[in-house]
């Protein structure tokens, strides 16, 4: 008896190996699918998160926008009253000063000394009338800029004092000047007229005296 074997094996074996490679290619489709799938998924949670995240942070930015500005007007009016204050010290600093002097004053007038006006003057009506103190040069023309330089300093830090009055003998005049030269703050004193008068029918004296003190800050 012949038999034959009508089995092609190798074809077999050829189709095994396609749907192998087939099963393979398929397998490898679907984990990149899954992968994509699940890098997706993650994404649009952290997307999710990050739109949370922004939203609180924009809640809290808008709860945080009327204190902010608050905080801006408060600073706004800091710097107002600040400079209220400035001037309000500035205030309190010349009226103690005058107060001191107008004490100190008093003080100085010797008997027989009567003082009929008292002027503050700057440095420009000091130059108008000539008054000699020895720190001003009129006859030397300064620079514009040393002019204002001057003229700024002695507007911001000296003062000038004008007394007008009546002294009964010139001794008294002397003596008044004394007591001024004596004053702690006033570093130049300047009788600049002492002119003979009658005061129902009696001499008398009239002068015009200059101080010039610097413009010290009291102590608190």
């Amino acid at each position: 008896m012949i038999t034959i074997n009508l089995y092609d094996y190798k074809r077999i074996i050829r189709e095994v190996g396609i749907q192998k490679q087939l099963a393979m290619v398929a397998a490898a489709t679907t984990a990149v699918f899954f992968l994509c799938l699940g890098v997706w998924t993650f994404q649009l949670a952290m997307i999710g998160v990050t739109e949370n995240d922004l939203a609180e942070v924009e809640a809290k930015v808008a709860d945080a926008t009327p204190d902010y500005n608050a905080v801006q007007n408060l600073k706004k009016q800091q710097a107002q009253y600040t400079k209220i204050i400035t001037g309000i010290d500035r205030l309190r600093s010349d009226q103690a000063r005058t107060t001191e002097f107008l004490e100190d004053i008093g003080q100085a007038v010797p008997e027989g000394i009567w003082l009929t006006s008292i002027q503050q003057m700057g440095i420009t009506e000091i130059k108008n009338k000539k008054i000699p103190f020895l720190f001003i040069n009129y006859d030397e023309p300064a620079k514009r800029s040393s002019k204002k330089s001057k003229k700024k300093k002695a507007e911001s830090g000296d003062k000038f004092i004008a007394l007008f009055g009546v002294g009964m003998t010139e001794q008294s005049i002397v003596h008044f000047l004394d007591q001024l030269r004596a004053i702690s703050y006033v570093d130049a004193v300047v009788l600049n007229t002492s002119v003979r008068d009658f005061v129902e029918n009696e001499p008398v004296q009239k002068f015009e005296i200059y101080l010039h003190f610097l413009k010290i800050k009291p102590a608190a």
